[in-house]
């Protein structure tokens, strides 16, 4: 029986964003839930797929675990520690487990340094290092992106979209960490390309070990690296399941909408499409119960009065819906 290595640990995860408006000085302001209460787990080597339409709360969470946002409630436990407690020596340390790739490879680098500094900047910290191995360091991340070690001596802007992203990725495995999140990593990439980052990044993982928290709203992007997936929706999961499972038994019907509107992976393949109606409700006033109802084809009355909760059904697929 496997018995998996959980390395992060969300539970319960809850972020509230007060509106703070002349419009309403005088009396009390809306919250935002950016994040409600939502639970998930990253096992070591592995990759967690966190889905939904923008605005979703995805980044939210990422930030959470990043130590970019404050968690209100809930905890965070990496390697069975809670992050919030951390400091000092511990702190470091999670920061140097924990690295991100972020969406946009033209505004997450530099532009005043060289790509030599901008790999080998982590590594700057790490006594270990001399300016002379600093430098074959960062060599050979570049070459373990697919770049020439050569490239250091160049400026970001002398290079493409998906060589910035190459560059992204090098300095975030700079660290050797256990843990990276990739916050939509490849929707700012040309098409044509964004196939050759997605095969990198499993590379990587195969050669290295490390988990990745992949954070889209593109569930192909999804279905092809992670080995679990959670779908969110207005600050909450309603659905998880190991990636196989929820492409061949999706229960949820939002979950079910976003597969009908993925591309097929072959153009011979049957593709089934179910529409969502309407906008995605406001955050500062989400629909009672159910935050789906309001678009789900199939919400009863039931769906406005009880908040549907996240249950087993078998074989670790999560649902929250009345139907099921």
């Amino acid at each position: 029986m496997h018995v998996p290595d959980v390395l992060l640990d969300v539970r319960d995860a809850t972020r509230y964003f007060a509106v703070r408006r002349g419009l309403w000085r005088f009396g009390a302001a809306p919250t935002v839930k950016a994040v409600d209460g939502v639970s998930f787990s990253v096992e070591s080597g592995k990759t967690f797929g966190l889905v939904g339409e923008s605005g979703c709360g995805k980044t939210t969470t990422a930030k959470l675990i990043l130590l970019l946002e404050a968690i209100d409630a809930g905890t965070i436990r990496f390697r069975d520690i809670d992050i919030a407690s951390l400091d000092g020596t511990a702190l470091r340390r999670y920061r140097k487990s924990v690295q991100a790739v972020l969406q946009d490879p033209y505004s997450s680098l530099s532009p005043r340094m060289r790509v030599g500094e901008i790999i080998g900047e982590p590594l700057r910290a790490a006594s270990d290092f001399t300016p002379v191995s600093r430098r074959e360091r960062v060599g050979e991340l570049l070459t373990g992106v697919g770049l020439r070690s050569d490239a250091a001596d160049l400026f970001p802007h002398e290079f493409s979209g998906g060589q910035r992203q190459r560059i992204a990725i090098a300095r975030a495995l700079a660290t050797e960490p256990e843990l990276i999140v990739l916050d939509e990593p490849v929707s700012a990439l040309d098409v044509s390309i964004r196939a050759q980052v997605i095969n990198l990044l499993s590379d990587i993982q195969e050669r290295t070990g490390v988990a990745f928290l992949l954070i889209a709203h593109d569930l192909a992007v999804v279905k092809h690296m992670s080995h679990s997936i959670g779908v969110m929706y207005l600050g909450r999961l309603v659905e998880t399941a190991a990636a196989d499972e929820l492409h061949r038994r999706p229960l949820h019907p939002y979950t079910q909408a976003l597969l009908g509107a993925a591309l097929p992976a072959h153009p011979d393949d049957r593709h089934q499409t179910a529409e969502i109606a309407g906008e995605v409700p406001s955050p500062l006033n989400p629909p009672s119960g159910c935050r789906f109802r309001t678009r789900c084809p199939m919400a009863m009355a039931r769906c406005a009065e009880t908040v549907p909760i996240l249950a087993d059904k078998g074989a670790g697929h999560h649902v929250a819906c009345h139907l099921v």
